[in-house]
């Protein structure tokens, strides 16, 4: 353990903030009237691995899906698993409907039978909104991303 050691002699080097991010498309703010309307309070940050992956519609899927639906069943499976939570950190699982296409990752289990459908493991934090916004939010990512 280090002694007298405290914020206060610390230099800080570098600052990536979350509306940095933003800009440069490493996170996607989610609309605010899309996350209260599925009855979360505080504004909601998808990991660009996330959005891409689980949120827009895989190509030859057009048809049957649309992104705000498969956007509201991660929204709606994270607020039924924070009611569980007790900390700031959260691992939560869905099921999601896509190709085959030998894209699985690390976070995504076979379900048995179609080998369309995948068990998706994500994590959420609740921290500040950003490093001058003290205000709580809520970031959504793989469990392999920081």
């Amino acid at each position: 353990m280090v002694k007298n050691m405290n914020n206060e002699n610390w230099k800080v080097i570098s600052v990536y903030t979350t509306k940095q991010a933003v800009s440069d498309g490493v996170l996607i703010r989610v609309d605010d009237s899309l996350s209260q309307e599925a009855g979360i309070k505080y504004p909601v940050y998808l990991s660009l691995g996330v959005f891409t992956k689980y949120v827009q519609v895989p190509a030859g899927y057009e048809d049957e899906q649309d992104s705000t639906g498969r956007l509201f069943v991660i929204l709606n499976t994270f607020r039924f698993a924070a009611k569980r939570c007790q900390g700031s950190y959260l691992e939560f699982h869905l099921v999601t409907h896509t190709p085959d296409a030998n894209n699985w990752e690390p976070n995504e289990v076979f379900t048995g039978g179609d080998r369309t459908y995948r068990l998706v493991k994500l994590k959420a934090t609740i921290q500040a909104q950003d490093f001058d916004d003290p205000s709580p939010a809520i970031f959504i990512l793989k469990p392999q991303e920081d």
